[in-house]
């Protein structure tokens, strides 16, 4: 039976999940948010041995960014992963988002189970709104034009692809968007975009107002962002290192990372 739950890093929505597991009745060791100002009804805890001890460890979505340290943007000094899978209880169960594959290694090589729970389908979908909405809300501030009637890029079709592209278009943006799959140009053009496979975008690239990047690959080479008027912006939605070579600064000001 599970009675204690450490949550670790992450940003406020580990805050959420760790009030709504109070309210549950677990005993809850909050660990990684020392420089978060705000009251909060979760303590945080000072006691690694302790946090580590706990029967539920959850680790924030994305697990890290550098491969080294816990991503814990409120935390003065980030908890490392060798001193982390050190200390961990090797009966825990452990769950995060984005859990990479040398973790996963060491995970296993410990027998401490994990959920990457990014690979619920469901979860993923429903992940890929409040994204879409956070891309919008940049491209309203970052711009003097209106999405109505501009001309936004969307590339990629993935979750957060088909998704985006649906919001523009509902506000009366003029939407193309780039797929590699056949069915998918052709689901594009079903449903009133643009099509354009990646060999085409450079051909157009020069005309749109807003590019949204999807793709976790390196899409947005030198040669394609010489090519975007000085005036766009582009919004890289993809994981780290992202789908651009650099961030172009136009006249709206790069896109700032997701979280």
């Amino acid at each position: 039976m599970f009675h204690t739950v450490s949550v670790i890093g992450g940003d406020l929505r580990q805050l959420t999940l760790g009030r709504e597991l109070k309210k549950e009745g677990y005993h809850v060791f909050l660990y990684g948010f020392d420089k978060y100002a705000d009251d909060t009804e979760l303590d945080e805890e000072e006691d690694l041995d302790l946090v580590l001890c706990s029967d539920i460890v959850i680790l924030p979505v994305p697990v890290t960014f550098d491969g080294r340290t816990i991503n814990s943007p409120y935390s003065a000094s980030p908890l490392s992963l060798d001193e982390f899978l050190d200390a961990i209880n090797p009966s825990a169960l452990l769950f995060g988002g984005q859990i990479k594959p040398n973790l996963q290694k060491a995970l296993t090589e410990k027998n401490i189970k994990f959920c990457d729970y990014l690979t619920r389908e469901e979860l993923a979908i429903r992940n890929a709104v409040p994204t879409a909405e956070g891309a919008i809300k940049i491209a309203i501030e970052e711009t003097p034009i209106t999405l109505h009637g501009s001309k936004c890029l969307v590339l990629g079709y993935g979750r957060i692809g088909k998704i985006l592209s649906r919001m523009l278009q509902g506000m009366g943006a003029n939407v193309w968007v780039e797929a590699r799959k056949y069915a998918d140009l052709a689901m594009i053009e079903g449903h009133g975009y643009e099509p354009l496979s990646l060999g085409e975008v450079k051909n157009f690239i020069d005309e749109f107002d807003i590019i949204f990047n999807t793709i976790p690959a390196l899409i947005l080479n030198e040669t394609l962002l010489k090519a975007v008027k000085p005036d766009a912006l582009i919004i890289d939605l993809s994981s780290k290192p992202g789908g651009a070579e650099f961030i172009l600064h136009c006249g709206g000001g790069a896109a700032p990372e997701p979280p």
